[in-house]
């Protein structure tokens, strides 16, 4: 590297580092100022993923009894 660019090279090297840092810490502050509550918010999405399982489960059952309805019952072979 050309010693005439080092200097220029440390500048932005030092200059992206404080800017990163200042964004991390503004990203940082503004998660704690959201106001919401960890342990709400996974109630929440827990309840809705217990819903969705629900509904699902109830979606196959009702396909399993109509194609279990449609399948005749065996017959056995004549002798």
């Amino acid at each position: 590297m050309n010693i005439a660019l080092l200097p220029l090279a440390v500048w932005a090297q030092v200059t992206y580092g404080e800017v990163r840092s200042r964004v991390v810490d503004a990203w940082d502050r503004r998660d704690e100022e959201t106001g919401l509550d960890e342990a709400v918010t996974k109630m929440v999405w827990l309840a809705v993923g217990i819903g969705v399982a629900l509904a699902a489960t109830a979606f196959f059952v009702d396909v399993f009894n109509s194609a279990k309805a449609t399948v005749p019952d065996p017959v056995p072979a004549a002798p």
